[in-house]
Parts: structure tokens; sequence; C-alpha cells
């Protein structure tokens, strides 16, 4: 069965579509949010769409598949991460140790950045962060997410060719990122902790 492009679904179905392709993104990274909102930003631009309420649809949709993925690695712990044979499970204990103790900050920060953001939702669901916290966190960097994406789509455009500029400036910051968390979660205190 063909896949149906992202504009196709945007200009059918308009905000539910848009809120209905979030939460397919929040929970599994698929449809890409970066095109979405590059789109989006595009239709803002010649008036089709609104953007406060293409933020608002996709920061929500985003969010509640965030918590569906959260909830589901909350639910289940270590053994639903570990199911997708990405991180070997010593790795997963160390960043569910490091969640636990600075969880909030590299929550926020990690939903911000591509490489990181698929790992967010299930990192707050080991760390059982409060489901409050976590569903604000969530929403409010989705929501900044969303604005800067349309903003590429408002003011240059819907082309490919646009995020390809940024990209790289996008991977340098990742990079920095997870070297912060890959040292906080190789620090002789979290080693300690989960030898205990």
């Amino acid at each position: 069965m063909p896949s149906i492009p992202i504009e196709t679904i945007v200009t059918s179905l308009g905000y539910a579509g848009i809120f209905l392709l979030m939460i397919a993104n929040g929970f599994s990274t698929l449809p890409s949010s970066q095109v979405l909102y590059i789109i989006t930003g595009y239709f803002i631009a010649q008036g089709d769409l609104s953007w406060p309420l293409v933020v608002l649809c996709g920061a929500l949709g985003n969010t509640i598949g965030n918590i569906l993925l959260y909830e589901a690695t909350r639910k289940h712990g270590v053994k639903y991460a570990l199911k997708w044979n990405m991180i070997p499970e010593k790795e997963v204990r160390k960043l569910e140790h490091v969640f636990k103790k600075k969880g909030a900050g590299f929550l926020f920060v990690g939903k911000l950045i591509p490489a990181l953001k698929v790992f967010v939702p299930v990192a707050g669901g080991l760390a059982k962060t409060p489901r409050v916290l976590f569903g604000i966190l969530m929403f409010v960097s989705s929501a900044i997410w969303a604005t800067g994406f349309n903003a590429i789509g408002y003011f240059f455009g819907k082309s490919s060719d646009v995020f390809g500029h940024y990209a790289i400036i996008l991977v340098i910051i990742a990079f920095a990122v997870m070297a912060v968390i890959y040292k906080k979660m190789n620090s002789e205190e979290v080693l300690r902790e989960i030898e205990k």
C-alpha cells in the first residue's frame, strides 16, 4: 500500500491531519516533524493555515504520542526499552539513573535535539518522571520545535533543500548534548549506583 505524502494529508485534513500526524510522530518518530512543519510553514505564509493553530495542534498531538510511549515504558520498564535491541541493558540502566537525578533539564533539551528526541519519552518513562511535569515539558518543547520549523517554511518555502542548510548545525548541537549526557552516564557516581 503506497504511503500518502505529508502535504496531501495536510491539504486534505488540515489541522486534524497535523494533529494525527504528530501523534504518530510522538510515538514512533514517523513521519518527519521537520518536513511536516516546513510544509505547514509554507502554507501559513500562503494564508492557508493559522500559525497558532498549527503549533497548538502539532504540539498537542506530539505530546499525546510522547505520553503513550512514556506510559508504555513506565509500565513495562527496562524490558520494554530493551525489546528494540538498540541499547545494551547496562546503558539503559545508566540512562535511567541519570534521568532520575537530572531528568527535567535533560528531557526538555533532549526533546529539541533530532538525534535524542526519540529516546526522551523512553527515558522519562524509565525514570518515572512525574506525569504532569513530563506532559508540560513535552508540550512546551514541542511548541518550540513547531515554531522553529514553521519559521523555516514560512520564510524560505517548502523546499526540502532548506532543511539541509540547517542540518549541520543541528548535528553539532546534538553531538554536544549527547556528549554531556554520555559523560554524566559514565560518571563514578552513576557507575557506583548501578553496581549496587
